[in-house]
Formats: structure tokens, sequence, C-alpha cells
């Protein structure tokens, strides 16, 4: 798959999938894309999450639909930057489009989620 093919997919899969490393189950998670990159956030703040797995090893994997991407999840370098663009393509995708619990879009949009934003840089 092409970059821009991986990304529209995303984009128009209402829950992704997400797994830390290779041997976790895939989790669903909530990805937009901004700028022609992926972002996510964590949504639970447990110690052993998905989030906290690609902090100490950046290779993983995400699922659309029957398609599963490798990926490297990182801290975006300009998350103080591109936070208001993530809240922006929450609210865009899961409220304006989806209409898919526009609530916790919503939601995702708080100081502790945009703490916990993550870039996933599909490995091609």
């Amino acid at each position: 798959m092409t970059k821009d093919e991986i990304l529209k997919l995303v984009d128009e899969t209402k829950t992704p999938q997400i797994r830390a490393g290779e041997t976790h189950s895939f989790n669903d998670i909530w990805m937009v894309v901004v700028d022609g990159r992926i972002f996510c956030r964590q949504y639970s703040f447990s110690e052993r999450s998905w989030y906290s797995s690609f902090l100490s090893d950046s290779k993983g994997a995400i699922k659309c639909d029957d398609k599963i991407i490798e990926v490297n999840g990182i801290i975006p370098k300009d998350l103080d930057e591109i936070n208001e663009e993530v809240n922006k393509a929450y609210i865009e995708k899961y409220d304006n489009r989806l209409n898919h619990y526009p609530q916790i879009a919503h939601q995702m949009t708080g100081e502790k989620y945009m703490a916990k934003t993550m870039e996933l840089i599909p490995i091609i």
C-alpha cells in the first residue's frame, strides 16, 4: 500500500485497531489524519497500555478492516504545535462526519488526552 492509500484507509475506518509490539493483541482506538500524518490518543490511562509499550519500543501495527500496517509509534516533536489540529480532526471525524460518540470526541480534546498524543508512522 502507498502512504496515501494508508491515510485514506485510516481516515475512512470508524474504529481502527492498534497493536504495540508483535505479541500484544489488537485493541480498538480512534485515529485521525492531519497533514498527511496519523495520530491517536490514549483514552484509558492504565500503566500497562499500548501507549506505554510504544514508549519503550516504537514498533507495532494498526489494523483497518482486514488490512494490517506496520508502524512506528512516536511522540511527535511538534506536539504543542500540532495538538490543536489533532483536536479539530477528532471533532470533524467522530462528531461531524461519523456522529460516533461525539461526546467522547470532545472529551478527547482535553488537556490530559492531548498530552498522550502519539504519531503512528507507517513502515512502507
